[in-house]
């Protein structure tokens, strides 16, 4: 598991340190739709283009990302058969385009190390690899190449004619392509000028071509993705030194992943045809979740046959502007995931433990709630041992939009909700509200707070009952707090556990905080980081926008989660007293293995997670019943931290296995059972 520490910079009242948090990628598992994506808190992507190629020689595909202005790459931590993709930020983090990104590996100065291509600004950009193939190191070179004298959208670079270099394609925003041959040589490149559409080829508003010898003829065959995410297929019928492209299909294999398609094909399995992946732009539409859709090939190489596996292969992704809020909405005694983008909620249960999270996502449109905008609160209004349900609307162009409330006419352990309300408090906001709840004053009700587009933020209180609210305007400019200068999405948590509640609003890139300075029953909040956590990296500069802050693994602390804008989620964990510098420390001396997060048996899919206290070697592998090792899962030294990695059994026969643990200190072992 990678990760990233970083402090949010206000000094507690009573433990006089900074509070502590640990950006983590992997550590709380997700199922969605049966498949489990390998880094599922990274974060989404905007525009995402996808390249796949062994960046580090050794033998294994990895992926690199483009997206907006930044590239996101991981390595494949599996074998050949069976890829295990680990978010790396601190390859590619500090290389940044100006605009979208669409990148491309190859060696263009045939020193055996990938250099990097991209386009980005209608411009392509070239990063020289002055690092070695198997530790890259990527140097800026121009973010104009010379020879380019028509505006590139996406590209693709290949050996057409067969000469030993590699010539480049670039795509556009009208749907044509342009073909720069190299003239150069293998080892210094010169793309010869063209202003010649290539082929005539036009597939309409924007064009990302992707050459795969796709038939196993030897010869390069042309992809396009276009503009309505379907991807244009051209069959080479020529041969590797002259080809001839033949228009075949604009709907290959009935692909539609949206808008913006991307296509990129590897062997990810190893087995001797080509796999699909496409990345896409939803383009601001927030009901088609998912950023990189994966195709296997269930066909042969000379005769491809692609099948849906998944749209979220790398993270979660709900589409744009993600939200959300955790509730234990089934009484189990551990919290549930909502999310939220355009009008449905995405619910996620919560299948592991108060201390072991681990989530499955059930519906994308939890009981057919749909509201414009919608944005999440739950909490018991009326004191019936159950949550409720608040959201607020978001409308352009027309009436002020409304709060809903619907009420839970069902039980603690199965919800059913019904609309109360679309109008809970009448007034005149601007274009949509977001709402948060909290007993500010004590008095044992929630009272509520509202924010708009307009920069006000509203407090009603709550003159009623537990069982009975009544909202009241207080405020349109609460606390005298502007939530232009902030954000606009709000949460009340008692960070400093001082018995009254603090408040955080989302920032530009992260999240900004308020301190209660006052009591329980009469607040004075105090911005005290008006610019937001500082200290997290590139990763998370999309912008924080609907987050949540609860304490996810019962350690008496809130932890963070957060959307961004381009619809994916990030997770931050608490650490703050568990160590005097560093990242997250168990409370025991050695590392623990517990399989309670992942299923056991194991049918044929399970999750291993240990904890070490400090960096050291560690091997984890997996043997049968007669001592026998079977696979190594990881080796070597690890850093500090939960470690979760994904076991796949289908290729072992039914029975008993050991997982075991070992480093220098000790080792720890576990039996697993595997049905089939």
């Amino acid at each position: 598991m990678k990760y990233l520490t970083f402090s949010l910079l206000f000094p507690l009242i009573l433990a006089a340190q900074e509070s502590e948090f640990q950006q983590e990628y992997d550590s709380i598992p997700v199922e969605i739709d049966g498949w489990i994506p390998f880094q599922p808190w990274m974060g989404g992507f905007s525009n995402a283009n996808p390249d796949l190629e062994d960046l580090d020689d050794d033998g294994k595909i990895d992926i690199l990302i483009g997206s907006t202005h930044f590239f996101y790459l991981f390595w494949n931590e599996g074998n050949q058969q069976l890829a295990n993709f680990s978010f790396a930020p601190d390859v590619v983090g500090g290389l940044e385009t100006d605009g979208w990104s669409a990148p491309v590996l190859c060696d263009i100065d045939n020193d055996d190390d990938l250099d990097l291509f991209a386009t980005s600004d209608e411009r392509v950009w070239y990063f020289e690899n002055i690092g070695t193939p198997q530790y890259p190191q990527f140097e800026f070179v121009t973010d104009s190449l010379e020879q380019i004298i028509w505006w590139g959208v996406n590209l693709d670079l290949i050996d057409i004619d067969a000469d030993g270099d590699y010539d480049l394609f670039t795509g556009s925003g009208i749907g044509t392509i342009r073909f720069y041959e190299n003239n150069g040589t293998p080892f210094i490149f010169y793309f010869n000028p063209t202003n010649n559409m290539f082929e005539n080829i036009d597939v309409g508003d924007y064009s990302d071509p992707c050459y795969a010898d796709i038939d196993y003829d030897d010869d390069y065959d042309l992809f396009i993705g276009d503009e309505d995410g379907r991807i244009w297929y051209y069959r080479n019928d020529g041969d590797s030194v002259n080809y001839n492209f033949t228009y075949v299909t604009d709907y290959y294999e009935g692909i539609d992943v949206g808008d913006y398609s991307s296509p990129e094909f590897a062997d990810i399995d190893g087995d001797g045809d080509y796999d699909l992946f496409v990345g896409r732009e939803p383009i601001w539409s927030a009901d088609n979740p998912g950023d990189v859709f994966f195709y296997e090939n269930i066909g042969s190489a000379q005769q491809a046959d692609f099948q849906l596996v998944t749209a979220n292969y790398l993270s979660i992704d709900e589409g744009h502007l993600a939200k959300m809020d955790w509730i234990d909405i089934d009484a189990d005694g551990d919290e549930d995931m909502f999310t939220a983008c355009g009008t449905e909620l995405q619910f996620y249960r919560n299948v592991g433990t108060n201390e072991t999270p681990s989530l499955i996502r059930e519906t994308s449109s939890y009981q057919n709630i749909e509201v414009d905008g919608i944005s999440p609160f739950f909490c018991d209004i009326d004191a019936d041992g159950d949550y409720d349900l608040f959201s607020g609307e978001g409308v352009l162009g027309g009436p002020s939009p409304g709060l809903y409330l619907f009420i839970n006419r069902g039980t603690p352990e199965e919800a059913d909700f019904i609309l109360y309300s679309d109008n809970l408090v009448p007034g005149t906001y601007h274009v949509i509200i977001y709402p948060t709840l909290a007993d500010i004053d004590a008095d044992e009700d929630f009272d509520l707070f509202l924010c708009d587009q307009g920069g006000s933020y509203f407090h009603f209180e709550n003159t009623g009952t537990i069982y009975n609210p009544n909202f009241v305007w207080r405020s349109d400019n609460w606390q005298g707090i502007d939530p232009v200068q902030i954000q606009r999405w709000s949460r009340f948590w008692d960070i400093d556990d001082d018995g009254d509640l603090d408040l955080f609003f989302n920032g530009d890139e992260n999240v900004a905080f308020y301190r209660n300075t006052g009591t329980p029953d009469s607040a004075v909040m105090i911005l005290e980081t008006p610019y937001g956590i500082t200290g997290l990296d590139y990763s998370v500069t999309t912008g924080v926008w609907g987050f949540d802050i609860l304490d996810i693994d019962a350690d008496g602390d809130g932890d963070f989660f957060g959307g961004n804008t381009n619809g994916g989620t990030l997770f931050f964990r608490n650490v703050t007293g568990q160590n005097e510098v560093g990242p997250k420390r168990p409370d025991t001396p050695f590392p623990q293995l517990d399989l309670s997060i992942g299923p056991n048996p194991a049918n044929p899919i399970t999750w291993i997670s240990f904890t070490l206290p400090s960096p050291q070697e560690a091997t984890l592998a997996v043997y049968n019943i007669l001592g026998a090792k079977v696979t190594t899962l990881t080796s070597g030294i690890q850093p500090p931290g939960t470690h979760t990695h994904i076991w796949n059994a289908a290729d072992y026969s039914s029975g008993v296995y050991i997982i075991q643990l070992e480093t220098p200190q000790q080792t720890s072992s576990e039996r697993i059972t595997v049905l089939k």
